[in-house]
């Protein structure tokens, strides 16, 4: 999905964590990104908070809500602009919701989050999670 002409696309990132576990969704059309974290599109006018909320339900079954926002950056190697979410796991057990987006979906160990995400992981994720690893 593109931006309209002269406004970058944005999304909403979903780091829910949970007895040091991460949630996960495997693409698709995987390109360069294969896991990540559950997103979606911010339309204008809208919260992001409230679509990494609505996504992380929509793709993978499991309740959240949003604890933090980390920041925004330009992502290195899509170049969508990403607002990153810190959320709390309410309930739900993960089920791959949006086969036509998503292969499968996980809990992976909070340790083990670069092998399946890459070195491109926003640096504050990593900091964020820490207290999520015992």
């Amino acid at each position: 999905m593109a931006a309209p002409a002269g406004r970058p696309m944005r999304v909403a990132v979903a780091v829910v964590a949970r007895a040091g576990m991460v949630l996960l969704v495997r693409r698709r059309d995987e390109g360069p990104i294969g896991w990540q974290f559950p997103a979606g599109v911010i339309k204008p006018g809208e919260d992001g908070g409230a679509v990494a909320v609505r996504e992380t339900h929509a793709e993978t079954g499991v309740h959240c809500t949003v604890a933090e926002h980390l920041g925004c950056r330009v992502h290195p190697v899509t170049a969508v602009v990403c607002d990153y979410f810190v959320c709390s796991y309410l309930a739900g057990r993960p089920v791959n919701r949006d086969p036509a987006e998503n292969t499968s979906v996980a809990w992976a160990p909070i340790g083990k989050l670069t092998e399946f995400v890459g070195p491109t992981i926003y640096p504050p994720i990593l900091t964020a999670l820490e207290e999520c690893r015992a």
